[in-house]
């Protein structure tokens, strides 16, 4: 009877961890549109089949010539507070400098208007003949003091185009696409 009480218990104890553990995901491939990605600065940015790492289609960004300018995501209605989120996404230039470099930063603004920037990931060398996956682990999302959060790509060469595919999220509470 005892050992039949620990097997139950343990097996209680289990299904409450996977539960715990359980973890959310939402992908754009831009099969649908921008998706949720809106501008940011001078550039243009558009849906295109000239090359995508998935399906057919991914997003370009033209026109830039600052380091921060292209495309933004907003998080702060996707995201729910307190949840534990990761990000990837790949990433291609269309035409950029040899050796330039491409990252996430996360801006938030805070209930007085200000703006604070957080680099998100290690810059990679971004390059014209190959999809490289910028990824973010454990950010922690938080709602309060804050009136917005989003992040965005810089590269470090502010005339480069590039194309973005496979926007991935996954995390420890929903995500509202």
């Amino acid at each position: 009877m005892r050992k039949s009480f620990m097997l139950m218990l343990a097996l209680v104890l289990c299904l409450s961890m996977s539960a715990f553990a359980a973890e959310y995901e939402a992908v754009i491939d831009f099969s649908y549109g921008e998706s949720g990605w809106g501008p940011m600065g001078g550039a243009v940015f558009y849906v295109t089949n000239e090359d995508a790492r998935s399906e057919s289609l991914s997003l370009a960004v033209v026109g830039r010539t600052q380091t921060w300018e292209g495309t933004i995501f907003e998080l702060f209605n996707v995201l729910e507070d307190g949840g534990v989120y990761n990000f990837s996404i790949w990433v291609k230039a269309l035409d950029a400098a040899p050796g330039s470099q491409v990252w996430i930063t996360c801006v938030q603004i805070d209930t007085a208007g200000d703006a604070h920037y957080t680099r998100l990931c290690d810059p990679v060398e971004i390059s014209t003949t190959e999809w490289v996956e910028l990824v973010v682990e454990n950010f922690e999302f938080t709602k309060e003091g804050y009136t917005g959060t989003a992040i965005y790509l810089e590269v470090d060469d502010e005339f480069a185009s590039y194309l973005m595919d496979d926007f991935k999220i996954t995390g420890n509470k929903p995500i509202h696409l």
